[in-house]
């Protein structure tokens, strides 16, 4: 009864949540969650005898591919967690990433828990207040390593995004912070094809834009090329269109401090000029027509087929989806820069907390400490102290570097400073020639860049354009300093967000969507108020409630 309970509060939230994204049908399911318990022996360390199952649910993309005779059934992860750990990965479902939030929500509703699974953090916030997952406060304490434990306090607000009512409730899952800020991704072959200059204003941008449409930069003779690419989802990792906007000095879907309280980025005035430049941009074909029906792997499509010349994305798009480009047109390269300024105010690329999604523990389930077990394996092995035969082995090789292992699981963490030092390090090596004291990751690093520059090694360009000197890490590193926007709210979903954010900012994109496609640019204004009325007061009063008592 206790259980019904719970599934008809959640369904009746999730309801709310997701009515105007809709859910997709059910499919049949492999696997159930674990509801046998054995007798076990738990240990900090070790593995379980006899063997454990745990049911999760997965997301792919177009990039996780397999060896031969492989699957996310059967991998090396799966296999690792067997022999090492005593525990059986199985998964309830998988599907596309694009589908999961919409199959997870039809999974709790339907009361058929996995045992440990990511969620965003308005289903997090959810699944806590029915009481479906695990308070983990002792679990964490009593079994996660020192190196665990480390990777998770090094952004001290980590562990405060999966924190509520002083219970921790999930595993944040961590990365730096300013990981997710958007820059600008370019095709140099291009501009030195047309002899265009890198971009300094928003205005170059623009006109890069229609340059790339207009003058055949690929040299084949036909009208084929788009200047900017963009997904029907507005906001992805790549084809999205924050850093566009961030140009104009607005910030959609983040919270940020004006005349001393937070304001909601997507309904201030600043988006009006950028919406009415990118309306311009699809009106002379610089933008796909068909944008508002294409996914990101159809921008995948259009990169790899060396069809659009420039991109706003973050700084791992050279391993996906750009080095797709440069494997069917070698003389392809795609270089990144800060995202310009419309205007002589520098502009700042938006970010969020490294936190966006967290592992959840069904609550009922018999081996908690499971989960951290898996977490720690991942933490004391890969990043606390890694070798090559380890990094070969749970990562990817070089020998097959379309096949990248890490991606067959949701379990691990990364340490929001790796990146960073990682930098620096490669930086130093090479302008010094000498690699002494770099770790495994960093030296694979260093070959590969010097592999580029003295051997002519095209496909190196993906290390060049991340780590090299003038690659997307040194943004970033600007990024940190002084050219960010931090989302100011941390925090988990209020309960007026709970309830209505997903239907404003649904309505938030089908308006943005139209006024691109042609729609007036005044009826952004009716969208704000509209916004404003069907909740978004509410919801900023409480943003601002939350702020008073956190604010740093």
């Amino acid at each position: 009864m206790v259980k019904e309970k719970r599934v008809m509060v959640v369904f009746l939230a999730i309801i709310l949540i997701f009515v105007f994204s809709g859910c997709s049908k059910s499919q049949g399911n492999k696997t159930v969650p674990s509801q046998q318990k054995q007798e076990q022996k738990i240990t900090v360390e070790g593995k379980y005898e006899p063997a454990i199952n745990l049911v999760s649910v997965k997301a792919v993309d177009a990039t996780v591919k397999f060896l031969e005779n492989e699957d996310i059934h059967n991998n090396v992860w799966t296999r690792t967690y067997k022999d090492e750990l005593g525990i059986n990965l199985s998964y309830m479902w998988v599907v596309d990433n694009s589908q999961y939030q919409q199959k997870l929500s039809a999974t709790v509703m339907s009361g058929q828990m996995p045992d440990a699974f990511v969620c965003d953090l308005q289903m997090f916030k959810l699944l806590y207040d029915s009481d479906m997952i695990e308070d983990i406060t002792g679990v964490f304490e009593q079994y996660a390593s020192p190196a665990t434990k480390t990777v998770l306090e090094k952004d001290n607000l980590a562990l405060l995004c999966a924190t509520i009512e002083g219970k921790l409730m999930g595993i944040p899952i961590t990365d730096a912070s300013v990981a997710s800020a958007p820059m600008l991704w370019i095709r140099r072959d291009w501009m030195r094809a047309l002899n265009i200059d890198p971009p300094e204003t928003m205005q170059d941008v623009l006109e890069i834009s229609r340059r790339f449409v207009n003058e055949d930069p690929d040299r084949n003779g036909e009208a084929d090329t788009i200047g900017l690419a963009v997904s029907k989802e507005l906001w992805s990792a790549y084809g999205g269109l924050h850093g566009f906007f961030n140009g104009f000095h607005a910030y959609p879907h983040i919270w940020y401090e004006r005349d001393g309280k937070l304001v909601y980025g997507t309904v201030q005035p600043e988006m009006k000029q950028a919406l009415a430049e990118l309306q311009g941009m699809y009106a002379r074909g610089e933008i796909d027509k068909e944008f508002a029906v294409k996914d990101i792997n159809k921008v995948s499509e259009s990169i790899a087929n060396s069809k659009c010349g420039m991109e706003f994305s973050v700084w791992w798009n050279p391993y996906s989806p750009l080095y797709l480009s440069q494997a069917n047109y070698p003389d392809a390269y795609w270089q990144a820069y800060p995202i310009p300024s419309v205007d002589d105010k520098p502009a700042k690329s938006q970010y969020s907390a490294a936190v966006n999604s967290v592992i959840v523990i069904r609550k009922g389930y018999e081996y908690p400490e499971a989960v951290i077990k898996m977490l720690n394996f991942w933490c004391d092995n890969v990043l606390a102290n890694p070798n090559e035969e380890i990094q070969n082995t749970l990562l990817g090789s070089l020998d097959n570097p379309d096949v990248v292992f890490y991606k067959y699981t949701d379990f691990h963490l990364w340490d929001p400073t790796t990146m960073l030092e990682a930098y620096h390090n490669v930086r130093r090596a090479l302008a010094e020639r000498n690699p002494a004291g770099l770790n495994i990751d960093e030296y694979k690093r260093y070959q590969i860049i010097s592999a580029y520059f003295e051997q002519g090694i095209k496909e190196a360009w993906v290390e060049v354009a991340t780590y090299g000197d003038k690659g997307s890490v040194s943004i970033l590193e600007s990024i940190s300093r002084d050219r960010g926007m931090p989302n100011a709210f941390y925090g988990a979903p209020t309960k007026v967000m709970q309830e209505k954010m997903t239907a404003l900012n649904a309505m938030a994109d089908e308006t943005i969507t139209k006024i691109i496609m042609g729609e007036p640019l005044d009826s952004f204004d009716e969208f704000v108020n509209k916004w404003k009325a069907m909740g978004g007061d509410e919801i900023t009063e409480e943003v601002n409630e939350w702020y008073k008592l956190n604010k740093r």
